[in-house]
C-alpha cells in the first residue's frame, strides 16, 4: 500500500494543514536544539506558494517545557528568514479567521496542540475525524500534511484524524524517513548489522527478533543495558549491581525472552567480551565473566576492536541507543569509536534521540547516510510495527 507525497498534489493556491514535531528541549523557556526545526525546512519550502497552516506540540501537561509555541514562531522565523505569523489559539474562531484571511505564501502557526485534552486521546482515525479540532480546522483547508515522522508511532488527533476528511500527503521528512528504514528493512546492501544499546530493552529486543527473523541483519551487536540482559540470559554473571539495575528498571521479565531468542539466533548475536566499570569515576576493564561487583558503564576495548571490524566490512549498519554512560567521558570511548566506524559505511543509519547527541558532539552527522529524527517512531518501525501515522497516509 502506496502513499502520496509533495510530488503528487498541485499545492499552489492551497491552504495546507501541517503537521510539524517542533517539540524541543527548552531551559528557562530557551530553546536548547533547533535540529527538529532544521529537519522540515524542505517541506516548508515546497509551500512558499501555499497558505501553510502550521500544527505542532511543546512539552506535555505540567512539564516546566509545556508552554505556547510563541517561541517556537520566533526560531522559525529566523531559520527561515521571513516573518512567520503566530496565533495563541487553535480550531477557535480566531483562528478560522486568520486562516481565511492568509494569502498565498503566507505561514501560520497555531498554538501549543496539547493545550487541547483531546489531542492525546488515543483513538482510531474516524473517532479522532468527529472532533470539533478536525471538523474545524478541516473546513478551512484544501489538503493535510504530515511531516512529524518522530509522532507517527501515535494514534493521536493531530496524526491521524485529518486524514479521513481531507486529501493527505507526507511532507518531504516524511517520506525521506519511510525510504531511508524501508531501505535498510529490505536489506538490499549486505551485509548488514544492527548495533542495538541504551535502556530501552524491550525495545531493542523487538528488533533484535524483526530483523533476525526476516533475515534483515547477518548480525545483531548488542551494547549497554541489553547486552547485559542478554549475557545475564546466556549464564553469564553480570554482577549483583547491574542484575539489581535491571530489576530496577523494570526489565527481569526479558531474560527468559533474550534466552529463547539466543536458542534461535545464538550465531547472528554479538554480545560483549569485555565491560568498563566504574570503580569510584575511574574506568577500571574487566573481561566478560569475571567477577564484577562494580556497575558496567561502558564496553571495554576488545570488545569495541571486535565490533568496529565487523561493522567496517558491514555495508548497511543501523545504531539505536548508546553503547554506554556516554555523557561521562570516562565512558564516552565505546560510543564514539562505534560511531567514528558507522561514518565509514557506504550506508549508516542512526537512530534515537541519545546517540543522535553522541553524534552531534562528534560533529560527523553530515557523513551518516541517514539520521532519523523520530527515537520511539524508527525503533517501532523497524520493530516491524505498523505505525498509525503512516498507515492513516497510506489508507487515506
Amino acid at each position: 500500500m502506496e502513499y502520496l507525497t509533495m510530488s503528487d498534489a498541485k499545492l499552489e493556491g492551497k491552504t495546507v494543514l501541517v503537521r510539524l514535531d517542533l517539540n524541543s528541549p527548552m531551559k528557562d523557556g530557551v530553546i536548547l536544539d533547533d535540529k527538529r526545526f532544521r529537519s522540515h525546512l524542505e517541506t516548508l519550502e515546497g509551500l512558499k506558494e501555499s497558505k501553510a497552516v502550521l500544527m505542532s506540540h511543546q512539552g506535555r501537561a505540567g512539564g516546566k517545557d509545556f508552554t505556547t509555541m510563541e517561541i517556537h514562531k520566533d526560531k522559525l522565523s529566523e531559520l527561515m528568514g521571513r516573518e512567520i505569523k503566530y496565533i495563541d489559539d487553535i480550531f477557535g474562531s480566531h483562528a478560522r479567521d486568520e486562516i481565511k484571511s492568509m494569502k498565498n505564501g503566507d505561514i501560520l502557526l497555531l498554538e501549543n496542540l496539547r493545550f487541547y485534552s483531546e489531542e492525546s486521546l488515543k483513538r482510531t482515525p474516524k473517532e479522532h475525524a468527529e472532533t470539533y479540532l478536525v471538523r474545524n480546522l478541516a473546513s478551512c483547508a484544501d489538503l493535510f500534511i504530515n511531516d512529524a515522522f518522530s509522532t507517527a508511532h501515535r494514534s493521536q488527533l493531530s496524526i491521524v484524524g485529518f486524514t479521513p476528511v481531507l486529501p493527505s500527503l507526507a511532507g518531504r521528512l516524511m517520506e525521506n524517513e519511510i525510504n531511508a528504514l524501508d531501505k535498510v528493512l529490505k536489506a538490499t546492501e549486505k551485509p548488514c548489522a544492527f548495533v542495538l544499546g541504551g535502556i530501552k530493552v524491550d525495545d531493542s529486543i523487538k528488533v533484535t527478533r524483526n530483523v533476525l527473523e526476516k533475515e534483515i541483519a547477518d548480525k545483531v551487536l548488542l551494547t549497554g543495558l541489553v547486552a547485559n540482559v542478554f549475557l545475564e540470559a546466556s549464564g553469564t554473571k553480570i554482577g549483583e549491581p547491574n542484575l539489581e539495575f535491571i530489576r530496577d528498571q523494570g526489565y527481569l521479565g526479558q531474560v527468559e525472552i533474550a534466552k529463547n531468542i539466543l536458542e534461535q539466533f545464538e550465531e547472528q548475536i554479538v554480545m560483549p567480551v569485555d565491560f568498563a566499570l566504574n570503580d569510584g569515576g575511574k574506568r577500571k576493564e574487566v573481561p566478560s565473566g569475571a567477577l564484577v561487583n562494580l556497575p558496567i558503564h561502558d564496553l571495554g576495548s576488545k570488545t569495541v576492536e571486535l565490533f568496529t571490524e565487523i561493522i567496517r566490512s558491514s555495508k548497511t549498519v543501523v545504531v539505536n541507543g548508546p553503547a554506554g554512560v556516554f555523557e561521562d567521558e570516562e565512558f564516552a570511548y565505546g560510543t564514539f569509536e562505534i560511531l567514528k566506524s558507522v561514518s565509514e559505511c557506504e550506508f549508516g543509519v542512526i537512530g534515537g534521540g541519545h546517540i543522535t547527541a553522541a553524534l552531534g558532539e562528534l560533529g560527523i552527522e553530515d557523513k551518516m547516510w541517514h539520521v532519523s529524527t523520530g527515537g520511539g517512531a524508527c525503533i517501532a518501525y523497524l520493530s516491524g510495527e505498523i505505525l498509525p501515522g503512516v498507515f492513516a497516509l497510506k489508507k487515506g
